[in-house]
């Protein structure tokens, strides 16, 4: 095995893209939070421990008036990431092949610096260089996202991890072959009812989770030499020593108590005047496991609802999805939600004519009398539960079809489109108007490609032969259907989906335009 202090570095990592990166949302988190967020445009965007590069290559495609560098210590990351770049004629974006101590010394100041599946992985000394950075290299007002393992969620899953690792260690073979003899062995222990197995009923269950993911992650998550789990305190006072102070958190739902825990705690957190104390106890309320936490270096605070407006009305809210309705139910983990009632129905009612600015909203005839802390308010928690959406720039509700077939306008998304299908891995496609990426299922991106690059007609004999190639099938009530007759229906019914369902979303947020 070979690493950098300690890093699985002889198996490349999973492409992903994590929309909680993405500058849109952690502006909207310190708008949130009443506090000033860095400027939407201008900005300069540092990802550590960048991967593949996906997440910055997307952002970088739907942010084009930032600069994005990513760092990664993984030649064969960062290779994927250049030629991504090039591929998508990324010129606000570059990567930099480097352990964190020994970064280039023009690196500059950035207002948003991110950190995921990082923090939680490295030892001690490289988490020091990690602070050293944030104190040299974050601007003033600007945004720290750092994601980790979190206590006392991992308190009875850690022994797992250990189990994992010491197993693997007397494997022969490359990390991928290690892991899976080392699930194969945990398996084997917990179907024989160890101890420890039938004590910790929810630690056996998470065998059948983690024996059903991909043998990349596995072999990153598990066998790298330093893992840790934090209590958000250790972390937060660490974060205090560097300059920054706790923002908030992502999903958004997790800065709203009455949306994390169960009713009978939350009297408890309205009536806390610490939020860092209020925090540490939601956790374990919550059993929180993992954490997306937002710092800033002195962020100025909004009080008020006219200071929010004159530092952040450039973001804007609306729909999640044309077909929303009320009640909403949001199904948020831990709690339920239900959002109902005269003002929602308003609101619903106003961004059926497509997404507002706050400004607008609270100044719109449904709500110019009310109290804009309670409009504010309403608008926010129907983000947090999945009602509403925020995007850099207003959208329309929907955008009708066109008869004469649809484009792709980024050379990025051409990219993607053209060399993820069928990976395996959702494709993530990036939108200026939204400032973030749309996740499309594999299968539902190559529907996409075929409409795009060729005649509508032929759409399910294309993706048809796509997938023979990589000899993918195609299941129904998961059994494997082999007649070819079914096979070419079920796929003339996805691309049908896809188009009543996909094509529409993409052309609302720019990512296709009519031909």
């Amino acid at each position: 095995m070979s690493s950098a202090a300690g890093y699985i570095t002889d198996v490349s990592y999973l492409p992903g893209f994590y929309p909680h990166l993405a500058p849109v949302v952690l502006r909207y988190v310190a708008a949130l939070n009443r506090l000033t967020p860095p400027p939407a445009t201008g900005f300069r965007y540092l990802e550590l421990g960048c991967g593949l590069g996906r997440t910055l290559t997307t952002l970088a495609a739907a942010e084009p008036q930032g600069e994005f560098i990513g760092v990664d210590v993984n030649q064969q990351h960062t290779a994927v990431a250049e030629r991504d770049i090039a591929a998508g004629g990324l010129t606000n974006a570059r990567v930099v092949t480097a352990d964190f101590g020994a970064l280039p010394d023009d690196l500059g100041s950035f207002s948003f610096i991110t950190l995921h599946g990082v923090y939680s992985w490295v030892s001690d000394d490289v988490r020091a260089r990690i602070h050293g950075l944030l104190e040299r290299h974050l601007a003033p007002g600007g945004l720290v996202l750092v994601s980790y393992n979190a206590m006392p969620g991992w308190a009875h899953l850690q022994p797992i991890r250990g189990i994992l690792r010491q197993y693997a260690a007397l494997r022969q073979g490359d990390s991928l072959q290690r892991i899976r003899d080392a699930i194969a062995y945990l398996v084997f222990i917990r179907d024989k009812q160890a101890r420890y197995f039938v004590d910790n009923p929810r630690a056996a269950a998470y065998v059948d989770a983690i024996r059903s993911l991909d043998a990349r992650y596995l072999a990153h998550e598990y066998l790298n030499d330093h893992w840790t789990s934090f209590y958000f305190a250790d972390v937060a006072a660490t974060m205090r020593r560097s300059g920054l102070d706790y923002v908030g958190s992502l999903p958004v739902h997790t800065n709203f108590w009455d949306l994390c825990v169960l009713p009978e705690f939350q009297e408890l957190f309205r009536t806390s005047s610490d939020r860092l104390v209020a925090e540490a106890h939601k956790d374990f309320c919550a059993n929180t496991a993992f954490r997306f936490d937002v710092y800033g270096r002195r962020p100025a605070p909004l009080p008020t609802v006219e200071d929010r407006l004159a530092a952040a009305d450039d973001l804007c809210y609306g729909l999640s999805r044309p077909d929303v309705s009320l009640p909403h139910v949001g199904n948020l983990g831990i709690v339920t939600s239900t959002t109902q009632g005269p003002l929602y129905e308003s609101l619903v009612a106003f961004l059926r004519g497509g997404s507002r600015r706050l400004s607008a909203i609270v100044a719109a005839e449904p709500f110019a009398a009310l109290d804009r802390v309670a409009v504010t308010r309403a608008v926010d928690v129907g983000v947090a539960t999945g009602l509403f959406e925020v995007t850099n720039h207003p959208l329309p509700v929907t955008v009708p079809a066109p008869d004469g077939g649809v484009r792709v306008v980024h050379p990025f998304n051409r990219t993607m489109l053209a060399s993820d299908i069928l990976s395996g891995r959702p494709v993530a496609l990036a939108s200026e108007l939204t400032g973030s990426g749309t996740l499309l299922a594999d299968l539902d991106a190559a529907i996409v490609h075929e409409l795009v690059s060729g005649d509508r007609a032929g759409a399910v004999e294309r993706v048809d032969a796509r997938l023979a190639a990589v000899g993918r099938g195609i299941e129904r009530d998961k059994k494997p259907v082999t007649d070819p007759a079914e096979r070419r229906a079920l796929l003339a019914e996805a691309v049908a989906a896809v188009e009543q369902r996909i094509v529409p979303n993409l052309l609302r947020g720019g990512i296709l335009v009519p031909r």
